[in-house]
């Protein structure tokens, strides 16, 4: 299982998928708008089996 957990700011989000060791799989910082949670879900895609942590 993957967490995802995303910082979100009103610039920017920045997500970190981390695996059940914790450790840090990929980063992906996006800038914030409706486009952000498409481009989110595309690259959380390849983790079907996921969770989200949003701070």
């Amino acid at each position: 299982m993957i967490t995802i957990g995303i910082d979100p700011h009103k610039a920017s989000h920045t997500a970190a998928a981390v695996n059940d060791r914790g450790q840090v799989m990929e980063q992906l910082r996006v800038p914030a708008g409706t486009a952000a949670v498409r481009r989110l879900l595309d690259w959380a895609a390849p983790w079907p089996q996921r969770r989200w942590a949003v701070e």
